[in-house]
């Protein structure tokens, strides 16, 4: 996916739309959206975590994201694994690109090993410009959880962030138990 401009609508000061090139599609218009920082993100999040406790935290950021985008992927993702054009490695490279080019991080690896499901993120986006003690990445953990989900259909255990660029690692990485392969496993 390539991000071709962002600009604000002719009509509605304020309101941004966004033209992307998606791999073997078209383009198309993100309709809606605003441009954070991730100082910004970390800032906000660091507010939320005040007022909740980082405990309340976690499963807000990580069930608001799964949530989402198990709708988004209704409209997206599943849609194109019923057409059967595309592998469902395919699709998962496409949705890789799509996080990346949205400024999420970078999809290193994924893995299936021994009954767990492995995931490697470069720059999450969650953990750039942030120092933390433990790991901060619960909202991408989430769209990454429903992506493999849905894409692979298996079912699994929350995904969990084991290291964190934040905490000083090179990479995050994420983990979560298979409850159930589908037929279509990675």
């Amino acid at each position: 996916m390539y991000l071709r401009e962002v600009k604000n609508w002719s009509d509605r000061k304020g309101v941004l739309y966004a033209r992307v090139d998606v791999p073997e599609f078209s383009e198309v218009i993100l309709r809606d959206v605003i441009i954070m920082s991730t100082r910004w993100w970390a800032d906000f999040m660091s507010g939320i975590s005040a007022l909740m406790g980082e405990k309340a935290l976690r499963p807000v950021l990580y069930y608001s994201a799964y949530r989402m985008m198990k709708q988004h992927n209704q409209k997206g993702v599943m849609k194109i694994i019923k057409e059967g054009k595309l592998t469902r490695k395919r699709i998962f490279e496409i949705a890789c690109d799509i996080f990346s080019t949205l400024g999420f991080g970078e999809v290193r690896s994924i893995e299936l090993i021994g009954g767990k499901i492995r995931i490697t993120v470069k720059d999450s986006f969650e953990a750039r410009g942030r120092r933390a003690d433990a790991p901060v990445c619960h909202f991408v953990a989430g769209i990454l959880s429903a992506i493999v989900e849905d894409v692979f259909s298996i079912r699994t255990g929350p995904l969990v962030e084991e290291s964190c660029a934040a905490t000083g690692n090179d990479f995050c990485t994420f983990s979560a138990e298979v409850m159930e392969l589908g037929v279509n496993s990675i």
